[in-house]
């Protein structure tokens, strides 16, 4: 009896000595050997765990035989049987899309605990594209995202929507989030689009809120690249190619057919109004002046792009650098851009610390566009007569002497208009773990965005620009402008895994504080071959060539406090939720701080046992959320204060009221909805999202009309509510997946509806050509609808407002909305064939439902303008009785209000096909290199639509004129990998 009591104490210390045994391991990734941090280490079956330090280093207590189970985000989870003291364990990056890891901009995490509407494009898609802001790689990749470029000049932003508009005189513009630090919106030209590791799009509350007051917009997370441990390697990428002119689908008459309308189109200033002579008539139908030739020319593009990184366990790095030169199709204007780029980042102890800094710099060289002012170049492209040269018989420059329209050639060579920027965007970083309790790190990251300008416009003095000037003898301008803002974000995150629980739970404070000055000066009187300010002639009130001065400067300040939390239960429950408490400078006293929040839950349908088993369906989750984000701009810094102006009265400087103070302004807030499914079958090769979204924005930034006695007309005021509703859905499927050939194809469809609630009891607001109604969509266009031509006399038809009856009396009464600038529909599809290193990669874009107002058309219509160039559609005028067409009798009263100038923006766009080739493993390791890529690639290659003009991407909602061409770019070349 003694000996078995014995024998039984001895299993017990023994087993209790096993159960104390300490297992020291650590962590990498399989791909590239880096250590990983915050992996959650537990002991299967029971609560108890450990996590990874910024090594990937960890320790726990656990008996041999024991399982252990590694799990991190955006990793495979593994099992591990314990069998020694050390333990080295590698994870592989998960193929499961839930798996996929998201950055949030304040962390990242898996799309298993996420609730939110988020989209995820990989920086590697798009990085080769040719395009000068980065904001137009994103068109047509995620769904939601509305992104329009309606100048083709080099540099130039694109107009970025999420989930349609939600402000009508506030900002519309998502807010961007570049590691941490917020950038300046629509001044991406000098940044380096291959510097990005991943762009995020969050777009529904769960996923924006916790940005509160600049989240309403929607908000891009962007991730730049980082090193990894292991061997250093350097990469180039190198690519060079041409620009080309679209076709213009609004057509011109030639100088025959100009000369035949003028000589035998009756209109009120009589046949032959110039008078010409047969023998003049023959001569000048044999000159065409091919504008469109001398103007516009092929654009060469080169980008060189060279990036070094690498690192150990304790320090990874990632530096780069990368010239940008693109030649725009307009002669004389183009980008230039130079960047640089260090990632640093370092481990010791508890603590990682880290620099992400990018410093660069561009020139812009633009020209007019998108107006009707005679000397602007693009305009005279459409206006010029086709029979007069651009140079007369002695060599000299020529204008359009039959209409003094300016010579285009002369306003681009002699006159110039560049844009110089210096840009640095840059944060440090600094995160502790807590050592004393197990998953609770702090983290401080403060960062800026510098952004300094300096323009530069000269007009010389022969030229029609020049002549406007004061004095008529020229002018220079010089232009400064700097603006710095900085974030500083401090953050305590508390992380745990007990059991079948998760849990994560952080606290922030945040500081943004963002100044901007500018100072600028117009000479006149220039004078002498130079072309600087060396040319200006001294102002005295004798020659009147007093120069202009201007200057401001202005600034805000965004003080926050918010939390954050997510609990999953069984690694399929999820619920999240937050809180944040805003204080801004812009709005006044009582109401300079607001309350935003969000609640989200979502539910893994396939880790339920009724599903687990299935063999067709991989994963199924639903997701839904609500919450309120605000929005502060759009309004201008001290749109609630008193204002005071300088002026001038009898020659003396003084003061005068330039703003009332309005107090009671406070934020636009937007209520959010969403819920969706994201799903994955026959063995993840189908997956897919659909959303479901329903926005509201509450005390709409509106002009409330003030009574004329004030002195004012108006003043900005929260009088309005909106609403943005809509469907999402976003296709992937992998048609063929084989060793030597895999064959996937992609698609995402919008479809918004926007309409206005309420306007502070004012059922509509018209404002030109455009209506914004209670119950129809914002930015709606509103005309008289035309009804074609009475072939009886030629007059203009037009439908009165019941839609029924026909007049030849126009009655701007009987407008009605025919459409809204913002197409309703939009998205992309796509395909990709690889086949033994061989790729190909096609995007198309598209919209729907939109339409706009052509004024460029209308300018080359009216036959008012019979003097100058106009429209091949003029030959179809009405002439005598019984004509029958769609072009009015020139004698009749003209009104070009009307939807005969409506045009639809529908379209579909070749956005971008590449043609590449990758040489196998077996010659890279001959050649001792690690990857090279022959490639080929075109961007607007084609677009299918029936707009007249270059192209259908009109934001405004109005061509006015001058519209620059999106470019047509074909480019050659490699990237080499060392």
């Amino acid at each position: 009896m003694k000996r078995l009591l014995f024998i039984i104490t001895m299993c017990v210390i023994g087993d209790s000595f096993a159960q104390a045994q300490e297992i020291k391991g650590r962590v990498i990734d399989s791909k590239d050997g880096s250590p990983i941090s915050n992996v959650n280490i537990t002991i299967k079956g029971t609560n108890n765990g450990s996590t990874t330090d910024a090594d990937g280093r960890f320790t726990i207590k656990a008996s041999t035989g024991a399982i252990l189970v590694f799990s991190s985000i955006g990793f495979s989870e593994k099992e591990v049987s314990v069998s020694g003291t050390e333990m080295n364990v590698s994870l592989e990056l998960a193929q499961r899309n839930l798996q996929e890891v998201v950055v949030t901009g304040y962390g990242s995490r898996s799309r298993r605990q996420v609730a939110g509407a988020i989209a995820k494009i990989n920086g590697e898609e798009v990085k080769l594209q040719p395009v000068g802001s980065f904001d137009k790689l994103l068109q047509g990749k995620v769904p939601g995202l509305l992104s329009q470029s309606q100048s083709g000049q080099p540099g130039a932003a694109a107009d970025v929507t999420i989930r349609g508009k939600g402000s009508i005189n506030g900002s519309n513009a998502p807010l961007y989030i570049v590691d941490g630090v917020q950038i300046s919106t629509a001044d991406f030209a000098t940044l380096n689009p291959a510097d990005i590791e991943s762009y995020n799009v969050l777009k529904d509350a769960s996923a924006t809120s916790i940005y509160g007051s600049r989240g309403a917009n929607g908000v891009i997370v962007i991730s730049t690249k980082r090193g990894a441990a292991g061997k250093t390697s350097v990469n180039y990428d190198f690519q060079y190619g041409f620009s080309a002119l679209p076709e213009n689908k609004l057509k011109l008459m030639n100088s025959s057919e100009k000369l035949n309308y003028e000589l035998n189109y009756d209109r009120p200033d009589g046949l032959n109004p110039f008078g010409w002579t047969p023998s003049e008539v023959d001569s000048l139908s044999k000159i065409n002046n091919n504008l469109d030739e001398i103007i516009f020319k092929k654009g060469k593009t080169q980008q060189h792009q060279l990036s070094i990184s690498g690192g150990n366990e304790k320090t990874r790095f990632y530096i780069s650098g990368s010239i940008f030169d693109q030649d725009g199709i307009v002669i004389s204007t183009g980008l230039k851009r130079y960047t640089g780029r260090v990632n640093l980042e370092n481990s010791f102890g508890d603590f990682r610390v880290g620099l992400n800094a990018t410093y660069g710099y561009s020139r812009f060289i633009g020209t007019r566009e998108n107006d009707q002012y005679i000397g602007s170049p693009l305009n005279a492209i459409n206006w010029f007569n086709p029979y007069v040269t651009l140079y007369d018989k002695d060599g000299k420059y020529q204008d359009d002497f039959l209409q003094g329209q300016p010579n285009p050639l002369r306003e681009l060579l002699e006159n110039f208009s560049n844009t110089d920027q210096m840009k640095g965007v840059g944060s440090v970083f600094l995160e502790w773990k807590i050592p004393w309790v197990k998953g609770l790190r702090a983290k401080t990251l403060w960062g800026g965005d510098v952004t300094e300008d300096e323009a530069l416009a000269y007009l010389d003095r022969t030229t029609n620009g020049g002549a406007q000037s004061t004095g008529a003898r020229g002018q220079l301008s010089r232009a400064y402008a700097r603006t710095f803002r900085y974030t500083g974000t401090t953050s305590v995150t508390y992380q745990k895994n007990f059991g079948d629980h998760e849990i994560t739970v952080s606290g922030y404070n945040e500081i943004i504080q963002s100044k901007s000055e500018n100072f600028g000066f117009t000479g006149f009187g220039l004078v002498g071959p130079f072309k600087n300010e060396a040319g200006i002639t001294p102002g005295t009130p004798t020659n009147g060539f007093i120069p202009t001065v201007t200057g401001s400067a202005t600034e805000n300040g965004l003080l926050s406090w918010f939390i954050d939390g997510t609990y999953g239960y069984k690694k399929k429950y999820y619920l999240s939720g937050g809180f944040r408490r805003d204080g801004s400078s812009r709005f006044g006293a009582d109401n300079k701080h607001a309350n935003f929040y969000n609640v989200g839950a979502s539910w893994i349908l396939t880790e339920e046992s009724l599903f687990k088993e299935s063999k067709w369906l991989n994963e199924l989750k639903l997701r839904v959320s609500y919450g309120t984000v605000g929005n502060q701009l759009g309004i201008g810094n001290y749109a609630s204060l008193e204002l005071l102006n300088a002026t001038v009265y009898n020659g003396v400087g003084g003061l005068v009221l330039g703003q009332l103070p309005y107090p009671q302004l406070k934020w636009e807030t937007k209520e959010m909805f969403n819920t969706g499914i994201d799903f994955a079958v026959l063995n993840n090769r189908i997956r897919g999202t659909v959303d479901y979204y329903n926005n509201k924005t509450f005390d709409l930034f509106l002009d409330k009309q003030l009574s004329r006695t004030s002195g004012f007309a108006s003043l900005t005021a929260n009088l309005g509510k909106l609403q943005n509703q809509g469907i999402e859905v976003s296709i992937n499927a992998e048609i063929i997946r084989s060793k030597d050939l895999n064959w996937s194809v992609n698609a995402n469809y919008t479809n918004n509806k926007n309409k206005i609630l309420d306007q502070a009891g004012q059922d509509e607001n018209v404002n030109g050509l455009f209506i914004n109604k209670v119950g129809e969509r914002a930015n709606s266009l509103y005309v008289v609808r035309y009804a074609g031509v009475d072939p009886a006399n030629g007059d203009a038809l037009y439908y009165k407002k019941d839609g029924k009856t026909t007049t030849n009396v126009y009655d701007p009464s009987d407008a009605v909305i025919v459409g809204t600038i913002d197409p309703p529909q939009f998205g992309g599809f796509g395909t990709n064939v690889n086949w033994k290193g061989i790729e190909l990669d096609a995007l198309f874009t598209y919209t729907l439902g939109g339409v706009i107002y052509n004024n460029d058309r209308f300018n080359v219509e009216f036959p008012g303008y019979w003097y100058s160039r106009v429209a091949t559609s003029l030959l179809n005028e009405w002439q005598q009785p019984g004509d029958i067409t769609d072009v009015p009798s020139p004698f009749n009263d003209f009104h070009g209000e009307t939807t005969r100038f409506i045009e639809k923006t529908d379209h579909l766009r070749l956005r971008n096909v590449t043609l590449s080739y990758s040489l196998p493993k077996t010659l890279l390791q001959r050649m001792k290199i690690t990857s090279l890529k022959v490639f080929a690639q075109g961007q607007n290659l084609k677009v299918w639509h029936n707009f007249q003009g270059w192209d259908p991407e009109i934001t405004t909602g109005i061509l006015g004129g001058a519209q620059y061409p999106q470019l047509k770019t074909i480019t050659f070349g490699l990237s080499l990998g060392l």
